[in-house]
């Protein structure tokens, strides 16, 4: 009688492609840190490719390796376009900064620039025309105005007291 024993070949080079891929595929989807998946992700995809052909070699079930190498192949693949992104940012940034500025300037003219500066200095004058005594003319009428607010509201409960008796 001949013993059949089932091969091992790759299985614990998948299991270790599969642990590694889940953690850089759980690691990509983090925004601004999913680029560091991509060395779990590359050695993921490594140790599943060799348990792959390992178990190809033996002719033995590759489920479990197929699943290590896809998930792998896409954990590495997220983190490299959020590695991509994260390196071309600076220069997007810049473009949109100029293109932002370009179109002001197509925008406002000289003579908006003139009247904004005109309001500008306009506005500084009446800063600058507020003096001790003109804030304490408006605090005065603020006061009087809460004293004759709180007279009515104290007439108007009174009149309501009366009604309700």
């Amino acid at each position: 009688m001949e013993e059949n024993k089932a091969s091992n070949a790759g299985q614990g080079l998948g299991i270790a492609g599969l642990v590694l891929g889940i953690i850089a595929l759980i690691i990509s989807f983090i925004p601004c840190l999913g680029m560091y998946a991509l060395a779990p992700g590359a050695i993921a995809v490594v140790l599943s490719a060799i348990g792959f052909s390992q178990a190809s070699k033996a002719n033995v079930k590759k489920g479990l390796v197929t699943a290590a190498l896809i998930i792998s192949i896409i954990g590495t693949a997220i983190a490299s376009w959020q590695l991509y992104i994260f390196k071309s940012a600076p220069s997007k940034l810049e473009q949109f900064g100029k293109e932002f500025q370009k179109a002001i300037e197509e925008e406002l003219d000289v003579e908006d620039l003139e009247d904004l500066e005109e309001a500008m200095e306009a506005l500084e004058g009446e800063i600058e025309d507020l003096t001790d005594e003109s804030i304490d003319e408006a605090v005065e009428a603020a006061t009087e105005a809460i004293e004759e607010f709180a007279e009515e509201v104290k007439e108007a409960k009174e009149d309501l007291d009366e009604d309700d008796e």
